[in-house]
């Protein structure tokens, strides 16, 4: 059984991934991180510093973005890519965004072990469990079988590509009723907003610094000691 463990990032994100990246070493996680980087300098970055990295060579992509405006739709569209290409080989793919911090190694574990009949686990973007309304694609463990190679497959929205306000996130909740899927538990794998509440009461795997733009990311980071560049 192989996991890919992936994430996309480009040259102006390059200071979030690596901050990720720092808190997988903190709590001595021993899987790699495999960084689909988009723009030459950040992917040099990465490869200096002894990461395993996989150059996307488009330079218009590869500077920092807005949320859903720019080339947002364009960025994002890669990670079908990325996630399809892994689903080929492996039996799991566990992609993750960048500005998310890992507090806890068994976070893996967790997932394999609750994956059950389901084709993927996936975060909840809003504050009650029992709201399905807005899934988020920052975190998602995939099983690979028919159904994901043909949901994730990038041919499905390749149309979608220079639509402003389309993404990862917005084709996934539009397809998520033809998938058998589990929210993940939020007190475990918190979403931004999630976590800036209760994060007092909470001993979470990891935490997803979502719900704040730009580089506000890095101040809340900051703000609740996160923060390891």
């Amino acid at each position: 059984m192989t996991t890919a463990f992936i994430t996309l990032t480009n040259t102006g994100y390059i200071d979030y991934t690596l901050n990720c990246l720092k808190s997988l070493e903190k709590i001595g996680f021993d899987k790699s991180l495999h960084c689909y980087c988009i723009g030459k300098e950040g992917y040099t970055k990465l490869s200096e510093k002894g990461y395993k990295t996989t150059l996307i060579d488009e330079e218009e992509n590869s500077n920092m973005q807005i949320f859903r405006h720019g080339n947002w739709s364009n960025i994002t569209f890669n990670k079908f890519k990325i996630i399809y290409e892994n689903l080929l080989t492996h039996d799991y793919v566990l992609i993750t965004d960048g500005d998310v911090v890992y507090n806890n190694p068994n976070f893996l574990k967790d997932l394999i072990k609750h994956i059950g009949e389901n084709d993927m686990l996936i975060q909840n973007d809003r504050l009650s469990e029992d709201d399905h309304t807005n899934l988020c694609t920052g975190f998602i463990f995939i099983k690979s079988n028919s159904t994901t190679l043909e949901r994730f497959n990038p041919k499905q929205m390749e149309s979608m590509k220079n639509t402003t306000g389309w993404d990862d996130q917005v084709y996934v909740n539009m397809i998520k009723t033809s998938l058998k899927y589990s929210l993940l538990p939020l007190h475990l794998f918190p979403n931004g907003q999630y976590y800036y509440k209760n994060h007092a009461t909470i001993v979470p795997y990891m935490i997803h610094f979502n719900w704040v733009a730009g580089h506000d990311k890095k101040r809340k980071m900051i703000e609740h000691g996160k923060w390891y560049m």
